[in-house]
């Protein structure tokens, strides 16, 4: 009974790639879409036009019809009274321009710009999300493929020994029970290569929604990739304040201390310039023009709600900041894990392949023994199951491995198209 690890599928003429997957996910992916527009969202609000620094200038247009008439010009000379309509015509233009405040204004235009920084941060993190979704997407098909080749010969193996043991039954070399045991151990592996279909589909239906395909891929429209090597990727070292979760939350923070110097500097005066250009006319039409400009010093007295925007502000800040302290420790605690798990899984490949060398000895010799009536078809059967179960775990591990790189080039920032395809190929970089 032997076992093999053909490592490739039949494929279409043009299967997908890793690289053209990644470029369509990275089109059609929702997370990395909506971080899009979030980022979108943040420059626009963090952009020279919401400045409160320009002037605001604003127009209306009023007809009034009353009882009694009203003037239609103030009293430009003494002792000449203006004159009076029930009906008038107004139009007005008037701009106001904050020319000082404190800084109040500043600080909260460097938090709409920081907050601008975060967004754009979270959008590069969705972007390598997504690459790492595709990515392991095709690790995990990969992984179920070769999983299906190992069964389907495992299942081919043992229809074999069954004909085997058929023909010695006839004979009455062999028991009925070692035929049923047989048989139980084929019902096994074909209810495991169901399940392994059923995980196939799974993947591949995940894949296309990210890749934005009408219909459902099949196995064959995904390029294989090699299980080979087991590379076990090393970041670059970079300062902890550079990797993205940490760089997000401690733009979030500075948002939020600016936020908070902005509830102090409400408290200040502010002064401010205005202007205003006033058109009035009565029911015959005659215009009449007057223009005004002034400067306005606003000084708060009693504020209520601003003294308590400004504790809440305080406390928000506060927050922020223990928030970014919490960060920066799962990050590390995450490192921390990844690369213990990344160090697990290269060390149990090594021991699984050894593994597999002593138990395929052992089936070797306990299947000669079998057929010479010294070892039992159970204990042959044992040592069948274990190996191959044995095997899968050198898939799954492999395939493990790879995704724990990628995990871990996401974490630090590192990973970007080339990478993702290099990793999930087990080449080192």
């Amino acid at each position: 009974m032997t076992f093999g690890f053909a490592l490739t599928a039949p494929a279409q003429d043009n299967p997908t790639s890793l690289s053209e997957a990644i470029d369509r996910s990275l089109e059609h992916a929702t997370n990395s879409r909506i971080a899009e527009a979030d980022k979108e969202a943040a420059e626009a609000a963090g952009g020279l036009l919401s400045s409160d620094y320009l002037p605001n200038i604003n127009s209306s247009l009023t007809y009034t019809r009353s009882q009694y008439p009203q003037i239609v010009t103030p009293i430009r000379e003494q002792g000449i009274f203006p004159p009076l309509d029930d009906q008038l015509y107004e139009a007005n233009i008037q701009a106001d321009w904050e020319i000082f405040d404190f800084g109040e204004s500043r600080a909260m235009r460097q938090k709409t710009k920081v907050l601008a920084d975060a967004a754009n941060i979270q959008y590069e993190l969705a972007k390598m999300e997504t690459i790492e979704a595709a990515a392991s997407a095709f690790i995990q098909l990969q992984q179920l493929r070769e999983l299906k080749i190992v069964q389907e010969e495992r299942i081919e193996a043992l229809n074999t020994n069954k004909k085997q043991l058929e023909s010695l039954h006839r004979e009455g070399r062999v028991a009925k029970v070692d035929l049923l045991k047989m048989e139980d151990a084929i019902v096994e592996a074909e209810t495991a290569i169901i399940a392994t279909h059923n995980n196939i589909d799974e993947v591949l239906e995940k894949l296309s929604d990210d890749l934005g395909m009408e219909q459902k891929l099949s196995q064959e429209d995904i390029s294989s990739l090699a299980f080979k090597n087991d590379y076990r990727f090393s970041p670059n070292q970079i300062p902890e304040e550079s990797v993205p979760s940490v760089s997000a939350a401690h733009r979030q923070k500075q948002a939020a201390d600016f936020e908070a110097k902005a509830s102090y500097r409400a408290f200040l005066p502010q002064l401010n310039l205005f202007a205003a250009e006033l058109l009035r006319a009565g029911g015959d039409l005659e215009i009449d023009d007057q223009w005004m400009v002034g400067i306005r010093l606003s000084i708060p007295l009693v504020a209520g709600k601003k003294i308590v925007n400004r504790q809440v502000k305080r406390k928000e800040a506060k927050s922020q900041k223990i928030m970014l302290e919490q960060t920066r420790q799962q990050y590390r605690q995450q490192l921390n894990k990844l690369t213990n798990a990344q160090y697990e899984a290269q060390k149990r490949i090594q021991s699984i392949q050894t593994r597999i060398e002593y138990l395929e000895e052992t089936y070797r010799v306990e299947n000669l023994s079998y057929h010479k009536g010294r070892a039992t078809l159970t204990d042959l059967l044992t040592t069948e199951s274990k190996l191959n179960s044995v095997r899968a775990e050198l898939l799954a591990m492999r395939a493990q491995l790879r995704m724990l790189n990628l995990n871990i080039a996401v974490l630090t920032g590192q990973l970007n198209k080339e990478m993702a395809i290099k990793l999930a190929g087990g080449k080192q970089l």
